[in-house]
């Protein structure tokens, strides 16, 4: 299933997008900034892969411009089809894609898909506080904070998280109102 957006277009992870998603998860900077295992190695991404094919309780998108430009992922995970919830993951791995509305969109794009497609009613993350420019993009998409938490980071120092959600009804009741 794919998802078009203005400016970003959501598709399914190819074979053929693990040397981008390799590469971001190596990259230091994204490293600091990432929640979640990724495969940092080729056989440990085609591993990975695979694994995302047969996950039930699993969506993952690849981001690109309308050109077809791969800039980075998102997904939907841990879904529970009971409780009707799932967690979001996003990551701009093209540095220069960064701040210019590509994340919001694309965020955007997997909740609705999220609310419409699979019948959700609610869609969490964990961002680190630190993280503002990520931390806007959930706002405008819709995200309240609903608690924190405290983790060690890479470097053993202790990462405060913040958690958000929307709900279907609340972002239903947001966007009926006027601008």
């Amino acid at each position: 299933m794919e998802h078009r957006g203005p400016r970003v277009h959501l598709r399914p992870v190819r074979p053929d997008d693990l040397e981008s998603i390799i590469r971001w998860t190596n990259d230091p900077e994204l490293r600091e900034l990432m929640e979640g295992e990724y495969p940092e190695e080729p056989g440990e991404g085609r591993r990975w892969y695979q694994r995302t094919l047969r996950d039930r309780r699993s969506r993952q998108f690849i981001i690109e411009t309308r050109d077809g430009l791969a800039i980075g992922d998102i997904a939907l995970g841990e879904i529970s089809w009971r409780a009707r919830e799932a967690e979001l993951r996003i990551r701009i791995g093209e540095k220069a894609y960064w701040n210019r509305g590509y994340g919001t969109e694309a965020v955007q794009l997997i909740v609705r898909h999220a609310f419409e497609d699979l019948g959700l009613e609610r869609v969490y993350l964990r961002v680190f506080t630190f993280n503002l420019r990520a931390i806007r993009c959930y706002l405008k998409s819709g995200f309240r904070p609903e608690g924190r938490l405290v983790r060690k980071g890479s470097d053993g120092a202790p990462k405060e998280i913040l958690l958000m959600t929307v709900e279907r009804d609340r972002l239903a009741r947001c966007l009926a109102r006027p601008s």
